[in-house]
């Protein structure tokens, strides 16, 4: 399951200032929320997203595309949706192949997933998948999940700022992601695609948790939620979530005191104790949450 959240997990970073810090958990929880700053007449807004949520669970109000269609520019985790062939790259093993990493009971497991789920029998399994990275697979696996039909914000937002002709900036580039990918150890790659299809009735109830606090708008229950995944590996924290969000927090910090920002980014980093508003606060900045309704 800690697949499930790579990219939708929470930022943690230490800084130092005198503004009044909100208490863990929230009074007022919401996904939603204003950001001023008083050297600043511009106001920016940040909400936090699930890259894929089912329909039941997504939350589009009129209210939200009207300010997100009103802001300067959009900033969000990607500049720009990656096409396939980068994708393609970046997934390709440069040695060895896919079933290196699994022992043949491991792979026997595997494949027989992949044609109860995906359709794909044993042969074009092993043809596809022999230079793919393992956690392409679990990626794969998590998409699997999903009951029903399934949005995406990052595809609203980007089709949104494309037509408006609004500025996209990204916080990171797909390259750097696929680098994080890659520090992943051959043992967490595998405990996670073994985990997965060993107990898939535990994974989506755990999925339907996740997407019914989102759609509740509780961002701090979201975080401790969580957290539970990020325990399991002891550089998991480090690696996907500090070592990326030091960067995130200089970028918008530059750009919320220059322009009126639309922010969407995973709604793990949003909340917590450490999460991005409370770095916001931090920094002297005014949050105000705004509920979709």
């Amino acid at each position: 399951m800690k697949s499930l959240f790579i990219f939708l997990l929470f930022l943690l970073l230490i800084s130092f200032s005198n503004t009044e810090i909100s208490p863990f958990p929230f009074k007022n929880d919401a996904l939603f929320w204003k950001i001023d700053h008083p050297n600043s007449n511009k106001s920016s807004y940040i909400l936090g997203t699930m890259h894929l949520i089912e329909k039941e669970y997504f939350l589009y109000p009129n209210k939200l595309e009207k300010i997100a269609r009103n802001a300067d520019k959009f900033i969000m985790e990607l500049k720009e949706l990656p096409n396939q062939n980068e994708i393609l790259n970046y997934s390709q093993l440069k040695e060895g192949s896919f079933f290196d990493y699994f022992t043949p009971t491991q792979t026997d497991s595997i494949i027989t997933w992949a044609n109860e789920n995906l359709g794909v029998d044993n042969q074009t399994f092993r043809k596809v998948f022999y230079k793919m990275k393992p956690y392409i697979l679990a990626q794969m696996i998590t998409q699997s999940l999903f009951i029903e039909k399934t949005e995406s914000y990052e595809l609203k937002f980007y089709d949104l700022a494309i037509k408006n002709n609004k500025t996209i900036l990204g916080l990171e580039t797909i390259e750097n992601q696929f680098e994080i990918l890659d520090s992943l150890s051959a043992e967490e790659q595998v405990s996670i695609i073994m985990e997965s299809i060993s107990n898939p009735d535990e994974a989506k109830a755990q999925l339907k948790k996740i997407q019914k606090l989102y759609s509740k708008q509780k961002i701090d229950s979201l975080y401790i939620e969580l957290k539970k995944e990020f325990t399991k590996s002891s550089n998991f924290e480090k690696t996907f979530i500090d070592n990326r969000n030091y960067k995130w927090i200089k970028v918008l910090t530059q750009e919320l005191d220059k322009s009126s920002c639309f922010v969407a980014v995973g709604a793990g980093h949003v909340g917590g104790p450490n999460g991005i508003l409370r770095c916001l606060q931090k920094e002297g900045y005014t949050i105000t949450p705004i509920k979709l309704n």
